[in-house]
């Protein structure tokens, strides 16, 4: 038999539906299994992108690009069934917080950061990420749902229901804009005020400009696309998950080094002390180094062996033997010593950390890994609760939303304002160099002008509100920095 005659279908045996070939690439990390079409979620995936289109080309980050945002979150919300679960109703309320920065912040570091956050943590829900490794995996669930929701958009496209069904909606939809353009050109050529509220609204429809909008229009409606296709399907992330731990044969193998490191550790400690207790003339004596020289080194270095801890204590707690009592307890008074001690590195950092900022003044940076390892040393406690506790699946979990209400945090404390405040106090004897302060945000334009400073004097300009601006720039950093008096003093 011929390989052509083979292929032919049997008479009067129906044909076999071929799976798509997403199916075969993903296989049981990311199966499909009677997903119906959603035509509906698809038209509001696409109505906000092309929200996003007339309100963020040409307009600075604001009211309306949260707007924007708050519209791509409301429907991946409304194609998850699992938003009233305690974890996704928690991070619904967290991605919203983080959202609000932009309209509430103008550091764009701030900003980008907390958006990034709330990225992490609205897809991990969506996802279903619980492990390290699984967390991990969730950050390229929407990358990947782009080419895997390709059978279920075209089935929610063309074959969710019949193609006249669509009629109705676009007929209504070309009647609204008829009606809207016919009123809005005669009660704009009525009323000045509403005629600067229209044009406002009217987007630029030129060749460039128009381009512009149709490439935002295509990349929300696809972010919001496939955020609503992890929320209606999320992969299988166990099937990533690390197996579990096969324990060493004997105790030593996993207590020798863990002791090492305790040891090791340890003696830090000591030093620590010894250089605080023993004075300036014991250090002086000892290393040649003044305290404040002193103090001013091994931050990075002390962040570094954090995080390298966290790892010793991870696969400790894989390879470690737990069949007996003794084992069990001689587990948790290692790890529980370690991570002790560990909390006094976390200390010792952030005290060098403050010292450091004490005699060079803060700047983002300084402020940001400040707060980096601080939430490292909630980590460490996290570790300890679940090492008390006898079980870490929450960990990971814990860590993330933890680190996103650090970044949420550090946005409510306008740290822009506050590096400002701390700089100009430090140098209020001396006066201060204002190049730095000048380079900050809007945020910190009503300190500087407390202080006497002029913002406009920065090398970014004016970051009060233009003229042209509309109502959906508006952000409160600017709406404050508009009531600072521009008196051209560049100085305190």
């Amino acid at each position: 038999m011929s390989s052509t005659s083979a292929s032919r279908p049997t008479p009067g045996v129906p044909a076999r539906p071929s799976r798509p070939a997403q199916d075969l690439q993903f296989g049981r990390l990311w199966p499909e299994t009677d997903l119906p079409a959603r035509p509906r979620l698809v038209a509001a995936a696409v109505l906000v992108g092309l929200l996003a289109a007339a309100v963020v080309p040409f307009r600075d980050a604001g009211l309306g690009t949260f707007l924007v945002l708050m519209a791509v979150c409301g429907v991946v919300a409304v194609a998850d069934g699992r938003l009233r679960t305690p974890y996704h109703l928690v991070s619904g309320v967290l991605c919203t917080l983080l959202v609000a920065t932009v309209v509430v912040r103008d550091a764009q570091w701030v900003v980008a950061l907390c958006l990034l956050a709330a990225a992490a943590v609205g897809v991990s829900a969506l996802a279903e990420g619980r492990s390290v490794t699984g967390l991990l995996a969730a950050g390229w669930a929407l990358p990947f749902a782009a080419l895997r929701g390709m059978p279920w958009l075209a089935r929610s496209v063309i074959g969710g229901r019949p193609a006249r069904s669509w009629l109705p909606a676009v007929r209504t939809a070309l009647t609204a804009v008829v009606v809207t353009v016919v009123f809005g050109s005669l009660f704009a050529s009525a009323d000045a005020v509403f005629a600067s509220w229209a044009d406002s609204l009217t987007p630029d429809l030129s060749l460039a400009p128009l381009a512009l909008r149709g490439f935002v229009t295509a990349a929300v409606a696809g972010l919001t696309l496939t955020g609503v296709y992890v929320a209606l399907n999320p992969p299988h992330l166990e099937h990533v998950d690390l197996p579990p731990g096969r324990p060493v044969a004997r105790a030593f193998e996993w207590l020798v080094p863990v002791g090492v490191v305790v040891a090791v550790t340890a003696v830090f400690v000591a030093a620590q002390a010894t250089a605080m207790f023993g004075g300036h003339a014991y250090l002086h004596r000892t290393t040649g180094l003044t305290y404040a020289t002193y103090v001013h080194e091994g931050f990075w270095q002390l962040t570094t062996a954090t995080m390298l801890t966290l790892v010793v204590v991870g696969v400790t707690a894989r390879k470690a033997g737990r069949a007996s009592t003794r084992d069990r307890l001689l587990l948790r008074t290692m790890l529980g010593a370690l991570c002790v001690l560990t909390l006094v590195v976390v200390a010792s950092a952030l005290f060098r950390m403050h010292v450091y900022e004490q005699a060079y003044g803060f700047t983002r940076l300084r402020l940001l890994v400040s707060v980096f390892e601080g939430w490292l040393g909630l980590v460490v406690v996290l570790v300890m609760v679940a090492g008390v506790r006898g079980r870490g699946w929450w960990v990971p979990r814990a860590a993330l939303l933890t680190g996103a209400t650090a970044l949420l945090l550090l946005a409510a404390s306008n740290p822009d304002a506050s590096i400002a405040r701390h700089n100009l106090q430090r140098f209020q004897d001396t006066g201060a160099d204002t190049t730095y302060l000048l380079g900050l945000s809007a945020d910190a334009d009503p300190v500087l002008g407390r202080a006497g400073i002029d913002p406009t004097c920065g090398p970014y300009g004016d970051h009060q509100p233009r003229p042209e601006d509309d109502w959906l720039e508006w952000n409160l950093g600017r709406h404050r920095s508009a009531a600072v008096p521009v008196t051209g003093r560049c100085a305190p």
